[in-house]
């Protein structure tokens, strides 16, 4: 457990000093730097959910397998966190990489051979990866800085990712003519690019364990035992409730990418061809990246709590639009809504963490735990989607932001009451 007990403690020791060393100020770009390219990568089993669905011959349900797989591995947080303490957080992050490159190679048999037990498994080992990434890179994103600019360094660590997220989408839609309609003509440039994106990430792995060794001035500092007063993650209601709403926003927000394009390419909602719906995916993730990216200002300005408050309540009114636009407004609704929702995890999780203490490496397990809502809930989703219809099944998501609203504005309650 020492290498990244001393990682974490050195770091929270010297916060204020260290975030104006080089060495600090490079770590913490190599973080960015990793959400960003990850970013692309994660997000593939959104981008090509259509076209699964059509090559294996699925419904709304068995299509949400493939988002199941890969944040399923969310439920081995609490293991990683002790690997991370035992391994320490910049060898995590090149193991994370290297997994992310793994599950990339292991899509393309699965493709070609038309197995879809193959894709799942690719899928799920990509999700490993970025469980691990998530687990080890967000706290100390929140903690090489000051502490009350912690939201603000989420959101834009996770608004790189968004970015990178913008450039899955933008390339199939560059590389994939518009007319290859059917997945058979589609494959090969899926293929391909798979190919090319693994060899990068294994690059970028191999480069990231070799740098380990670059920020050992980050462990040469004294540190003193946690504090016994301290206690336990689990013991502590905060973190339990953060946990809670970050599964029910994050499963909200996965069901949100997972069915845009079902939702755009439906006759009876919007009607888009595969090729429109595409294009729109990368207007889709910039919006989703301009949301996170504003934030990371908005937020050194006011209360990340009240900015919380106002996109769920703004999230709330979109879907209710959504419910029965067609169309063109049905396309801007759901737009929309990839702007207003982008600011949740990171905004809840950099809230809930501010109470975890000694204890970040343990609540932020707990916290990133959360990420199997991304899992659970797109499947039921997708089962109200086979049921009742695409479009009704978004009443989910309404009841979901519903709930969160009402944690916000308490929220937000209890801390204009403690600075009064």
């Amino acid at each position: 457990m020492k290498p990244a007990i001393d990682e974490m403690r050195g770091i929270e020791a010297k916060q204020s000093s260290w975030f104006t060393t080089t060495a600090s100020e490079r770590l913490l770009y190599l973080i960015y730097f990793i959400y960003f390219f990850c970013g692309m990568t994660q997000s593939f089993e959104s981008v090509i959910l259509p076209e699964l669905k059509e090559y294996f011959h699925l419904g709304y349900q068995q299509q949400m397998y493939v988002v199941f797989a890969k944040n399923i591995p969310f439920l081995f947080c609490p293991l990683m966190a002790l690997v991370i303490q035992r391994a320490g957080y910049v060898r995590s992050l090149a193991v994370a990489i290297a997994m992310y490159a793994a599950g990339t190679w292991l899509l393309i048999p699965g493709l070609r051979t038309s197995h879809y037990a193959i894709v799942l498994v690719g899928f799920g080992i990509i999700g490993t990866g970025f469980t691990l990434h998530m687990v080890a890179g967000n706290p100390m994103i929140g903690a090489l800085g000051p502490p009350d600019g912690a939201s603000s360094r989420l959101n834009l660590g996770n608004a790189l990712g968004a970015v990178g997220q913008i450039l899955a989408p933008a390339t199939l839609t560059l590389i994939i003519p518009a007319a290859a309609v059917v997945i058979a003509r589609k494959l090969p440039y899926i293929t391909g690019l798979l190919m090319v994106l693994g060899l990068l990430l294994a690059m970028i792995a191999i480069a990231v364990s070799g740098m380990r060794t670059s920020f050992t001035d980050l462990t040469d500092v004294s540190h003193g035992a946690p504090s016994p007063r301290a206690g336990s993650a689990w013991k502590n209601p905060a973190i339990l409730g953060g946990a809670l709403v970050i599964f029910l926003v994050l499963g909200a927000e996965a069901s949100l990418f997972s069915f845009f394009r079902n939702f755009l390419e439906d006759p009876k909602i919007a009607s888009f061809s595969s090729h429109s719906s595409q294009r729109l995916f990368t207007l889709y993730f910039a919006c989703f990246a301009a949301g996170r990216l504003s934030a990371a200002w908005l937020q050194r300005r006011v209360s990340p709590a009240l900015h919380l408050f106002v996109n769920l309540i703004a999230a709330l009114v979109t879907i209710a639009i959504l419910l029965f636009a067609r169309g063109t407004p049905a396309a801007i609704a759901v737009l929309l809504l990839g702007f207003i929702v982008s600011i949740f995890f990171p905004t809840l999780y950099a809230l809930t963490l501010r109470s975890a203490g000694h204890w970040k490496a343990q609540a932020s397990g707990m916290l990133t735990i959360g990420f199997l809502g991304a899992a659970v809930i797109p499947v039921l989703q997708g089962s109200l989607a086979d049921h009742v219809g695409l479009q009704r099944s978004y009443l989910l998501d309404g009841g979901i932001y519903a709930c969160i609203l009402i944690y916000a504005g308490r929220i937000s309650w209890m801390q204009r009451k403690a600075a009064g």
